[in-house]
């Protein structure tokens, strides 16, 4: 049986290293001997950094149980309208390059991503009796899916900037000058850019698209916030799937 010195400055057994390694879920204390280890001693080196913390848990487990889970910068919650946009646009420049594309989503991890394709993206194409991987599926993204998120979060921008604009708060807070902190100010050209708002909103949703693709896009209404599975299922009407197939 072979010996080595690990990082901690004790020499283990490998044989015996390898005996005893816990699977499945972590427990809390796990979690907390990892944070721990992780907030004094910084990141890197996860074979010796599993067995100096007093895991018995593999590197690669303590690696993906950090960076998927317990890492500070980890968002929580469902995959934003915005997101799925940056989602669809950065795999049509690397394809399944999971890694890659979570750089651009702070918070988000490689997992999360894969995931949000396989069980989104993919039900879509499945449902449409399309290859994901298909020129037709591709078109699809591009002409449909893309657009209709795009305008789901302008409506959803412009609704919010609206209810600020009309809002109680806003209406009757005091004179410039002598605001308490938190308040706000409005002012007269207030209520015209939101006209030039919703006219540009107006004009961008009829000039962006073809005559084909403008009355489907436009057929959902405003975007709501609700979960994923309200977000998938309002995306598509009755016209938009009808579409989707004759292109697939």
């Amino acid at each position: 049986m072979t010996c080595e010195v690990n990082a901690c400055g004790s020499g283990t057994a490998i044989g015996e290293e390898e005996v005893g390694l816990r699977k499945g879920p972590w427990s809390v204390e796990e979690d907390l001997l990892l944070m721990n280890y992780i907030a004094d001693h910084g990141e890197g080196q996860w074979n010796s950094l599993a067995r100096c913390a007093g895991l018995k848990r593999t590197g690669k487990s303590c690696r993906l149980r950090w960076l998927n889970y317990l890492r500070p910068d980890v968002r929580r919650g469902n995959i934003t309208p915005e997101e799925q946009l940056l989602i669809l646009e950065l795999h049509s420049c690397w394809g399944n390059r999971w890694s890659k594309i979570a750089q651009y989503l702070p918070g988000r991890t490689d997992n999360e991503i894969k995931n949000y394709w396989r069980t989104r993206v993919q039900k879509h194409a499945k449902q449409l009796r399309c290859d994901v991987n298909s020129k037709q599926f591709e078109d699809v993204i591009r002409q449909l899916w893309m657009p209709r998120l795009a305008e789901k979060i302008r409506a959803a921008t412009y609704s919010s900037a609206l209810a600020n604009a009309t809002s109680p708060t806003a209406q009757e807070s005091p004179a410039e000058g002598n605001l308490e902190p938190g308040q706000a100010t409005t002012r007269p050209q207030d209520s015209n850019s939101s006209k030039d708002s919703s006219a540009s909103l107006n004009n961008c949703t009829t000039a962006e698209w073809s005559d084909g693709w403008a009355e489907s896009l436009l057929s959902g209404g405003a975007y709501e916030e609700s979960t994923m599975a309200d977000m998938e299922q309002s995306l598509w009407s009755v016209e938009d799937i009808w579409l989707l197939q004759e292109l697939c």
